[in-house]
């Protein structure tokens, strides 16, 4: 969650740190971009350092910087190009700490129940958006938005501390990384796509629920309680998909891509529907068309044993990548076209996001041998 904190608190204490720094709304777009354009381009060499130095080091590093990244916005940063900077350095914090992370999952947690613990990892992204959220009443409007960078540097803090110095196995082993080859880097691609795409939904309905529910007619207070009562329902139905895929016996993209055309489905309604019904149609979007990352994850994993951290540090450029896009073509069709035009785009995104799950699966499928008595001139 330490990793995450800073995008939130962004978008959370946006209005009064723009009046302390003078940044505008546009100024907070290109700030946010900034630490995902960042943790893109460092994720995949980060992914590899993860495995070289274990994840338990990993995790500490990473918390351990944003640990004194935020007491820094706290206590230095008075213009917006210290606190570009900051984010900057926020953003290789977070390229360390998702694959450190996974492998910290992949090598140290029982195989039949890493569903779970990556549906977890997963939940925190709502969990964090959650907090940010209750920081605005119990210490932004009392306090003012220092107070709350402080706070969230002394909970990095505590992250930092609470990792243990060894794992229970080998999370902490040092190994050779070997890129892997291109026949097995191809289905990474296909796996950061549809995390590209899926993440689109993700980023799009955490950004403008609150608005487009006010479109709809609520109060911005009714709006805030609908987006808290989701968030609550997407950290269950991640934390639930992640058992249930521990679980199943299928394969686990085929999976992946149902739950993300059952998500679109869930978005259609969002799209169709008006206020009334957002408080059904919102919490089934959160648990359903954002409940897929922690299986996506699983089965990147399992198609990487030997390095999971490496492979999930490419997976999540996709999710980078996404979270920078994702929330610009949104804006843009919802400002011309309006809110359901914006939830078609979020539709269209997430059936993108299966179809790259099914070529990534076949990718990753073994070619046919064509040895044996059934091949035309094979030798007896």
């Amino acid at each position: 969650m330490s990793g995450t904190f800073p995008s939130y608190l962004m978008g959370t204490l946006a209005v009064s740190m723009g009046a302390d720094l003078g940044f505008t709304t546009a100024t907070l777009g290109l700030l946010t971009a900034l630490r995902f354009l960042v943790a893109a381009a460092s994720s995949a060499p980060l992914g590899r350092l993860a495995e070289r130095i274990g994840a338990a080091h990993g995790l500490r590093i990473a918390a351990g910087t944003v640990a004194v990244l935020a007491a820094a916005v706290a206590a230095f940063v008075h213009d917006v190009w210290t606190l570009a900077v900051m984010l900057a350095m926020c953003g290789l914090a977070l390229g360390l700490v998702q694959p450190a992370a996974d492998l910290w999952v992949a090598r140290g947690i029982s195989s039949d129940r890493q569903g779970f613990a990556f549906g977890v990892k997963q939940a925190a992204v709502p969990a964090t958006a959650l907090l940010a959220g209750l920081a605005v009443p119990a210490v932004l409007e009392p306090f003012g938005w220092r107070w709350v960078w402080a706070l969230a540097a002394a909970f990095a803090l505590l992250a930092t501390l609470a990792v243990p110095l060894r794992n229970n196995r080998t999370t902490t082993r040092r190994v050779t990384v070997h890129p892997p080859s291109d026949a097995r880097f191809r289905p990474l691609i296909w796996l950061a796509a549809t995390f590209a795409f899926g993440s689109v939904a993700v980023v799009s309905v955490t950004t403008f629920l609150v608005l487009a529910a006010v479109d709809q007619g609520m109060t911005e207070g009714t709006a805030g309680v609908l987006f808290a009562v989701s968030s609550v329902v997407g950290i269950v139905g991640r934390l639930l998909f992640g058992r249930l895929a521990d679980r199943t016996d299928r394969d686990l993209l085929l999976v992946l891509a149902l739950l993300q055309v059952l998500g679109a489905g869930v978005f259609v309604l969002l799209a169709l529907v008006d206020s009334a019904w957002y408080f059904l149609a919102a919490p089934l979007a959160f648990a359903v068309g954002l409940g897929w990352p922690g299986v996506l994850m699983l089965a990147t994993v399992r198609a990487y044993p030997a390095g999971p951290a490496a492979a999930t540090s490419v997976v999540n450029i996709g999710a980078y990548l996404g979270s920078i896009g994702g929330p610009i073509g949104f804006g843009l069709i919802a400002v011309n076209w309006g809110f359901a035009a914006g939830w078609a785009y979020v539709v269209a995104s997430l059936l993108v996001a299966a179809a790259a799950a099914l070529a990534g699966r076949a990718a990753l499928r073994p070619a046919p041998s064509h040895t044996g008595t059934g091949r035309r001139g094979a030798g007896p």
